[in-house]
């Protein structure tokens, strides 16, 4: 039986290559010891004592024998040369097979190597790949960590085709594992309903399952009715009888990932277990987002309801204030008319009468109890009309969604629970005994306008407006949601919350370290000289030389003009970064004819030019290649990894040093307007334009390569999804500091990001307005008195801390996003003790940084240089993504990340291409001007004047030069 291969020849040779080794790394391998030399020259000829030592490097490095090393490295023999002060031998004369072999078995014997074979060696390795094949069965996943296991194991590998060969029976097993929890209790009920779904419907013109993958746009009632109708055709299924908490959450997700992807067509071709398999993980998991949908679209429209009350009520005041203004001046003709009688002895009302007639002078006082005897309610009062518009769809929320509470939430599932009733018996008044506990006093007189009567439209907005509200904080939790579940389904528990390095153990811990911090920040400020009124920055003198322009000019005029095709390719020829577009059904990457399609299909998305143009703009390659490569390879985790790739790969440039040591970042969002309707696509305020939109937070390193990117609602905070860039990126980067804007902070992620070992450091707008927090009574502190806001409230930390670390804990392993549990401790109200007490921490945290930023100018300015190359690549970024007039296409904010992770990659490549020949114009232009060195730090790769986004696309592969092009060095 022929071996299965399920990598592709550059895969193999990567694997078994030594020339990818860091020079640190190679010596570290292959430099031999003392004891190791005397073994070697113990060997007779100078052919012998080459292989043997040959045979000793690839023990260690990559871990096969030499009859397995298919990729010999001139690097490597020339090492071991100089070792053994050997002349030019060739390796290839250490030719006799008997020799070779006595020779492996020495090596095995001599430095307690296994020759990989045995039956225990084979079953452990075996066990070991199912249990990780049941988390992710990525073919290159699985082939690293068989190779780490026999390494660690000190197993010498057999051949590539062999260990693939185990690889894919393991992934076959785990397979059938997988597909036999999911079918375990599976009736034959279930099945029939199950293929109802790839049947075609008259009405719809699509099968049930293609209509379940069909996501409304628009967050209106019908949308939201729409979707409740899809929730009930899968809750109808009953799958929630089958138990999927067996199976890794990582997995699962591949699995419904491939359901999402194939039709009823292709699910027709399955097999029995693979049909019903996919197709359930697939439900389960889609059941979960439709939920969440529907939460989502009643907040949209909550929230435009809340628009539009504020709206009117602004207009309202408008209206007022012109109507007072016009009282004011009667109220002043009245007095002049009054002074006017008393002075002259006349009748006060004939000179009242002849400035203002009586009938609108008795206006005036109505129109004068209107404007100042109602009591200002808010919004609210302004959308009593509303209460309509929600009974369109909140009684199928009632029936579709089920809710549950903390104590403190209970009587607003009561009250649902009362309007639910109120509707199912047709009643229309709501009875006067009716508890209105959950309504706040602002709004009381509104849903209670007199004792025993219930306004039963502004009971209902309140309502579901504080269901809104507790379901955002975690008070109130959503059954078979992903992002509503209880707060506690998202945290480790308590005893497992050990081994951190950053997270202190306890309170006292943390008093004692930050405490002692605060009060010696607080004391230098004290004694600094600063204003103690006010904190007070002085403008930053500019930093960056002219020559540094000057340089730069010169640099990238000796860099040759290239196509952005031919750049992915050049850029690709050295990293491999399309071989993590692994094919999500075959778990094959691209070959060499696929590879020209992800290429394409990498500038359709990341240049927003979309799928069905840049077919039209590459000779060769169909839209349906592009459309089918793109449903099948460009899903998360492959873009995820390949961006890692060049991000790990700008690492290893040495004039990248020059940027940095990857040991900072920034993040900024980036508007992007939504040019469809999208749930998720909405206003925002602070930009003048109505148009709806979505914002890219990207996260830079000071590499100049972008190693995080999220796509989030434009309204949403920003400062709540910082950390997920400095935890999530999925590289070698090793991040110490981080910047932000403002937006990028509140006191909550101060002190979560300090908690997990970051230095958090944002930049401050409105500096003035800035207040400091003590630890100590303010009085310690007699200067800063005016500064100095009030005292951290150190018992709330105390009582909350275990649960601070908890969530800390939580966000560091992994178990929950940081974004996730920020915005619901953000959504919490002040009472709510946690979310206070990271406040108060955060507070201690700030009030630390605060200090240095005021006093430390080499700080601002290296804060500002992190902001200032997250401002270049958004930059390059709106330069990249200009197609269809720089707006998203997509409603789905998935697929809105698939783009934006697309252009990311598009970014990354483009700052490797331009690092690596920067290195060579460097290198040749410091041989007569050695001055360069001192500006190369304010030269950035980020820079695309020299390469052609338009035109035509060709990607001939083999077109691209072995070496680097030729400098522009003629003048």
């Amino acid at each position: 039986m022929a071996l299965k291969k399920i990598l592709t020849t550059a895969q193999r040779e990567q694997l078994l290559s030594v020339d990818h080794l860091s020079e640190e790394d190679f010596q570290a391998y292959f430099s031999f010891s003392d004891s190791d030399l005397d073994i070697i020259n113990q060997h007779r000829g100078d052919i012998n004592k080459l292989g043997f030592a040959i045979q000793l490097c690839l023990a260690r490095y990559p871990g096969c024998s030499l009859s397995n090393w298919s990729i010999q490295s001139d690097r490597l023999i020339s090492y071991v040369r100089r070792q053994l002060h050997l002349d030019s031998i060739e390796l290839a004369l250490y030719a006799h097979r008997n020799t070779r072999a006595n020779h492996f078995n020495e090596i095995l014997e001599t430095f307690r190597y296994q020759r990989f074979g045995s039956v225990d060696t084979h079953n452990q390795l075996i066990a070991f790949l199912i249990k990780l094949a049941l988390e992710n069965d990525d073919s290159t996943y699985l082939m690293k960590k068989t190779l780490g296991f026999l390494t660690q194991n000190r197993i010498i590998f057999p051949s590539i085709a062999t260990l693939e060969d185990i690889i894919s029976h393991c992934r076959d097993k785990a397979e059938s594992t997988l597909f036999s929890i999911l079918l375990d209790s599976l009736t034959e009920t279930q099945i029939e309903k199950l293929d109802e779904l790839f049947l075609v419907y008259k009405e719809t013109k699509m099968t049930k399952l293609a209509w379940l993958k069909d996501i409304p746009g628009k967050a209106n009632p019908e949308s939201f009715m729409t979707i409740c109708k899809k929730v009930e055709t899968i809750t109808l299924l009953e799958l929630g009888t089958i138990n999927v908490s067996h199976i890794h959450r990582n997995r699962f997700l591949q699995l419904a990932r491939l359901g999402d992807n194939y039709d009823a067509y292709d699910f027709s071709r399955f097999e029995f277990e693979k049909k019903y398999s996919l197709l359930i993980a697939f439900l389960v998991d889609h059941h979960q987002y439709l939920i969440d949908q529907l939460i989502e679209i009643n907040d949209r429209i909550l929230a435009g309801i809340k628009r539009k009350g504020m709206h009117d009520s602004q207009e309202l005041l408008k209206e007022k204030g012109k109507l007072a203004t016009e009282k004011l001046e009667h109220y002043a003709s009245l007095i002049d008319a009054l002074h006017f009688a008393k002075d002259n002895d006349s009748n006060p009302f004939d000179e009242i009468e002849r400035v203002i007639p009586w009938h609108d002078l008795i206006q005036d006082g109505e129109d004068a109890k209107r404007i100042t005897g109602k009591k200002n309610h808010g919004y609210l009062e302004m959308v009593r009309n509303k209460a309509t518009y929600l009974r369109r769809y909140t009684p199928m929320l009632l029936k579709t969604l089920s809710f549950k509470a903390t104590s403190s939430a209970q009587p607003i599932l009561t009250a649902l629970t009362q309007i639910n009733e109120l509707k199912n018996d047709g009643k229309r008044k709501i009875p006067a005994d009716t508890s209105i506990e959950f309504v706040s006093k602002k709004w009381e007189s509104l849903v209670q306008p007199e004792e025993g009567k219930i306004d039963r439209s502004f009971y209902e907005l309140v309502a579901f407006t504080e269901l809104k509200n507790n379901i955002r904080s975690g008070n109130i939790s959503v059954e078979g949601s992903l992002a509503h579940r209880n707060i506690d389904d998202y945290l480790i528990s308590s005893d497992a919350c050990v081994n951190s390095f950053t997270i202190p153990d306890t309170f006292d811990d943390y008093l004692t370290s930050r405490g002692a911090i605060l009060d010696s920040q607080l004391q230098y400020y004290s004694n600094s000289g600063k204003s103690s009124a006010k904190m007070v920055l002085k403008k930053l003198e500019k930093v960056t030389p002219d020559e540094a322009e000057e340089y730069r000019k010169k640099l990238y005029s000796m860099i040759p003009r290239i196509r952005l095709s031919d750049l992915l390719i050049e850029v690709d020829s050295w990293t491999q970064f399309t071989q993590e577009f692994i094919h999500d059904s075959t778990g094959k990457p691209p070959n060499e004819q696929e590879k020209k399609v992800v290429y394409a299909t990498l500038l359709g998305l990341g240049m927003n030019i979309g799928l069905e143009k840049m077919a039209q703009s590459t000779p060769g390659i169909t839209y349906p290649q592009l459309a089918n490569t793109k449903q099948w390879r460009f899903y998360k985790e492959a873009l995820t990894c390949a961006q890692s790739i060049l991000v790990n790969f700008q690492l290893g440039i040495p004039i990248a040093d020059f940027w940095g040591e990857g040991k900072t970042s920034a993040s900024d969002g980036m508007r992007v307007p939504v040019g469809v309707s999208a749930i998720k696509a909405d206003v925002n305020p602070h930009y003048k334009s109505l148009e709806k939109g979505a914002t890219m937070i990207r996260s830079i390193n000071d590499r100049n390569t972008s190693h995080h990117i999220e796509v989030v609602s434009t309204n949403t905070r920003e400062a709540t999804h910082t950390l997920d860039g400095l935890l999530y990126h999925e590289t070698d980067l090793d991040i110490e500091e981080h910047f932000t804007d403002t937006n990028g902070y509140t006191d909550q992620v101060f002190g979560m990001t300090a908690l997990l070992g970051f230095n958090f450091e944002p930049r401050i707008r409105n500096i003035k307005k800035s207040q400091l927090f003590s630890i100590k009574p303010t009085s310690e502190y007699p200067d800063l008195l005016e500064l100095i806001s009030g005292r951290i409230n150190i018992k709330t930390i105390e009582e909350s801390y275990e649960e601070i670390k908890r969530i800390a804990y939580s966000i560091q392993t992994g178990k929950v996003s940081s974004s996730l549990i920020l915005g619901k401790l953000g959504s919490y109200a002040r009472k709510n003790k946690v979310a206070t007490a990271l406040r108060e921490l955060g507070r201690i945290e700030k009030s630390i940084f605060m200090i240095d930023y005021v006093t430390d100018d080499s700080l601002r300015r290296k804060i500002t240089h992190g902001l200032n190359k997250t401002e270049a690549v958004n930059a390059l970024a709106r330069e990249l993504f200009f197609g269809r007039r720089g707006k998203f296409m997509e409603r789905d904010i998935r697929r809105q990340l698939q783009s934006a992770s697309a252009l990311n990659v598009l970014i990354n490549a483009i700052s490797i291409w331009n690092a690596v020949y920067l290195q060579e114009a460097y290198d040749y232009l410091v041989k007569t001007d050695p001055e360069v060195t001192n500006y190369m730090s304010h030269i950035s790769p980020i820079n695309w004047e020299h390469i052609t986004f338009l035109g035509e696309y060709k990607f001939d592969l083999l077109s691209i030069p072995k070496r680097l092009r030729k400098l522009n060095i003629e003048k």
